[in-house]
């Protein structure tokens, strides 16, 4: 389809007789988010790691933004603006949140951080951290040691350091991961304000943010896609709750 953003084709990754990803396609629009389901041992993560950079598919093509990228490297795919957030959060925890998100943008520009008194305050690194800080929530913890942060600021810190070099899409894997209630609602809140800004492929097992979230949903199950269509649609799906939502 004309116009997408991410264009997968006849993707298929296997490790030994384990088919991970089977055939598979998808489409992602630019500004949607795009949520993907499905079971434990689906090959949802699996799917993420081959558009990221992170393992080579066995056959098929992944286009971004028109430009083929299969076989393109990690940090290539970055610079193109294309970034993941993980499932554990990997962040410096003996450096404040702001260093960690100046990291980020150094990493992105090429910065020296030989010294780091010099770095620590340099407005070009720490300028565009402070105001990814402000877009999560955590304008009240520039100079808090992510130490000392809780579970869920860690991932609202850990979201900051993906934003902060604006990128045109967004892997993120089940970003509410171990999250209390109330920390899961304060990230769903924060990913419904990025709607429509920021390209999100979102992999959820909180079945509640996902519907409450996502433009599209595809379905996952052995690394088929079984399924793809709006929020109500998968819902109504027989084959969807058969799989994987029950009644």
């Amino acid at each position: 389809m004309s116009g997408d953003i991410l264009s997968v084709r006849g993707l298929f990754k296997s490790f030994g007789s384990l088919m991970a990803t089977f055939n598979l396609n998808m489409n992602v629009r630019p500004g949607e988010i795009h949520a993907i389901i499905g079971p434990n041992g689906a090959g949802k993560t699996t799917f993420i790691s081959q558009l990221a950079g992170e393992l080579k598919p066995d056959s098929g093509s992944i286009i971004f933004e028109g430009r083929d990228i299969t076989a393109m490297p990690i940090y290539k795919r970055a610079r193109a603006g294309l970034a993941r957030s993980y499932q554990i959060s990997s962040v410096f925890l003996e450096f404040t949140a702001l260093m960690n998100v100046a990291l980020a943008v150094q990493a992105q520009g090429g910065h020296s951080f030989r010294f780091w008194e010099a770095a620590a305050a340099s407005n070009e690194l720490n300028g565009p951290a402070k105001d990814a800080l402000i877009a999560v929530g955590l304008e009240e913890h520039f100079d808090t040691p992510v130490s000392r942060m809780g579970h869920g600021e860690r991932r609202q810190l850990e979201l900051a350091m993906v934003i902060v070099n604006k990128p045109k899409l967004l892997l993120l894997d089940e970003p509410m991961a171990g999250m209390s209630p109330k920390e899961n609602q304060a990230m769903t809140t924060l990913l419904a304000s990025m709607k429509g800004k920021t390209t999100m492929v979102l992999i959820e097992h909180d079945m509640e943010a996902v519907f409450a979230l996502a433009d599209r949903i595809s379905v996952l199950v052995y690394g088929a896609m079984i399924a793809c269509g709006t929020p109500d649609e998968i819902r109504a799906n027989k084959d969807v709750r058969a799989a994987y939502l029950g009644d």
